[in-house]
């Protein structure tokens, strides 16, 4: 009985999804290593004991003689290559293989999306072709599709009583490759003889534009301590905001422009153990006119391996360019290559993922997905009860309202200058209804205007008579602000709703309920931790984002977090800002100016 029927919470990871690899929290990740690590160990005739002399254990296992293989006959692994794959599609076919459950492999290029289908739309109609869980390896040209469809699912599913999906990112665009880095940071903990404590390895090769040097931000933390020697000529240098959160991470980075410099810098004894080596995606970047002088930086010589410290290894993306290899082919047979044991690792790393997607096995624990406790911010569940329900604007001190309505508590004499001041537009005072004010507070009076147009058409307001207009700030020199009176508004219809759109449109603003005069309620809007659900005028600027129009799948939902501000490769270093907001799906930054179409 699945676990809609029968009304038990699923199992710990079962109906999970993996956008990147912070998506599991180092226990589970912890939890997948060892698991994955006893499989391995039992497919060679050791006991698990043998294979925990060999070192010590990441955790602490103790479910490790329940069968992996999946129960019920109707669960499906659907292969969703919407670009070219060998080895990840091919060791999750066979982990699946292993488990008995169907293996579907849908083929991109005579499917639907050939008819512009969109994405929501296909995977909408495969997730109707189980009775039991299914669980989909994605892997695709735009960003952030696997936390789009994490979004939207469940609700889908839910309809037809079939248990929610997990859809699992195998490389999307630029941006992650958790599948391939969990796989990784396994190879490399054996590499490591399973201790923790400390790596130091060396990201060597287009650390640009390939999504696997950037999911290692996140799948090195589970190892204590950190250092990172990054190797790259600048035109193939990690982004910005990637080496940031290495350094925020207290990972320790050293920077060398080729392998030449970092050799003849560094001794024997301060050169990384672990090398990782990655392919340049010519294809990602566009032509260079020096492309040999750029592989000559990242690749490696025979005649340097004298001056690598004993217990090298080396791993490396696949697959190689066999006419411009970045490790030399003689290295093949030596203690050198760690390479070729990736691929193996990862059908074992698959078949105990699975085995957890499926909710056949797991480590107890109460925490939620990392991503899904990221979007359950104190704002969006207290939206999610009351943003439909009305409130009282002529009320002095609301109580209970979230973080983004400030109310303030204004004299008599404050009620009577507030008055003044918003009407100072019109030409007769007034009387009764809503005043919005200090509007897109700017040195330019253009951007004021039309934040006071965008409030008007998101909020309906078109047809309602009133004043519009733009001043100069008072309080603000060289500022401009603008101001909309709208007399006679039913000031009883407002809803959080509304007022988070205000907010989110134009965050600094105050609206202020005019009652016989007097301002009688007046709240200032402060900037939401979460702009979503607005009326098509929002959007994602990344060009391979799920979200972004360009793309043409028309039902995704834009959906912007506020984070604070950093620094990215996206925005100009001179941006003036406290704060950006980051793509849901994609984590693309942006000002706040920049989500609106």
């Amino acid at each position: 009985m699945d676990d809609v029927a029968s009304g038990r919470p699923p199992p710990a990871l079962a109906g999970r999804s993996v956008q990147m690899v912070s998506d599991l929290l180092l226990e589970e990740q912890l939890y997948l290593y060892e698991r994955t690590r006893l499989l391995k160990a039992k497919s060679k005739s050791l006991c698990p004991q043998e294979s925990a002399s060999q070192g010590p254990p990441l955790c602490a296992i103790e479910d490790h003689d329940i069968d992996l293989k999946v129960d019920g006959q109707d669960n499906t692994v659907y292969l969703v290559f919407m670009e070219g794959s060998t080895r990840t599609k091919e060791s999750v076919r066979n982990a699946a293989v292993f488990h008995g459950v169907k293996v579907n492999e849908f083929q991109a290029e005579s499917s639907s999306f050939q008819k512009n289908e969109t994405i929501t739309d296909t995977m909408k109609m495969l997730t109707v072709y189980s009775t039991q869980r299914s669980v989909f390896i994605v892997r695709s040209h735009n960003e952030g599709v696997c936390s789009w469809l994490q979004t939207v699912m469940p609700s889908h599913t839910a309809k037809f009583g079939i248990p929610t999906p997990s859809f699992v990112n195998a490389g999307d665009g630029r941006n992650s490759h958790p599948l391939s880095e969990l796989s990784d940071v396994f190879s490399l903990l054996e590499a490591s003889k399973w201790n923790r404590e400390t790596i130091h390895i060396a990201l060597v090769g287009d650390l640009k534009n390939g999504r696997t040097a950037h999911s290692k931000v996140d799948g090195l933390l589970c190892f204590k301590n950190v250092r990172i020697d990054l190797v790259a000529p600048v035109p193939f240098g990690i982004p910005i905001e990637y080496k940031r959160r290495m350094e925020l991470n207290n990972f320790e980075v050293r920077t060398y422009d080729s392998i030449e410099e970092y050799l003849a810098r560094e001794t024997r004894s301060t050169i990384a153990t672990l090398w990782y080596f990655f392919q340049p995606k010519v294809h990602k970047r566009g032509t260079l006119n020096n492309d040999e002088t750029l592989r000559g930086a990242i690749s490696f010589r025979p005649e340097w391996r004298q001056k690598l410290p004993s217990n090298t290894r080396f791993f490396q993306t696949l697959p190689r360019d066999k006419e411009y290899p970045l490790i030399p082919l003689s290295f093949d047979q030596t203690p050198l290559n760690g390479w070729d044991a990736v691929s193996s690792n990862s059908y074992f790393l698959y078949v105990v993922l699975l085995s957890m997607l499926f909710g056949k096995i797991g480590h107890s624990t109460d925490c939620a997905n990392a991503a899904e406790k990221r979007a359950c911010s104190t704002e969006e569940s207290w939206m999610r009860l009351n943003s439909g329900q009305s409130f009282s604007l002529s009320h002095p001190m609301q109580l209970g309202l979230p973080e983004f309505i400030q109310c303030i508590d204004v004299s008599s004499k404050e009620r009577e200058r507030a008055v003044s001041r918003a009407a100072e537009g019109g030409s007769v005072p007034l009387e009764n209804g809503l005043v919005v004010d200090h509007i897109g507070l700017s040195t330019d009076s253009l951007d004021c205007w039309a934040k006071v147009r965008m409030l008007r058409f998101l909020l309906g307001w078109m047809d309602h008579i009133g004043t519009e207009g733009v001043y100069s700030s008072r309080s603000r020199s060289g500022r401009k602000k603008g101001l909309l009176a709208l007399p006679d508004y039913d000031l009883s219809t407002v809803t959080v709703k509304e007022m988070k759109m205000i907010a989110s449109i134009a965050p600094g603003c105050t609206v202020n309920a005019i009652r016989s005069s007097k301002v009688v309620g007046k709240f200032r809007l402060t900037v939401p931790e979460r702009i979503y659900n607005l009326p098509k005028n929002i959007a994602c600027k990344s060009s391979l984002c799920i979200a972004n129009p360009k793309n043409k799948q028309r039902d995704v939902v834009s959906y912007f977090e506020r984070v604070p501000f950093y620094e990215t490769s996206a925005i100009p270093k001179t941006t003036n800002a406290d704060y950006l907001y980051a793509c849901k799906y994609c984590r693309w930054p942006h000002t706040h100016a920049d989500i609106w179409i």
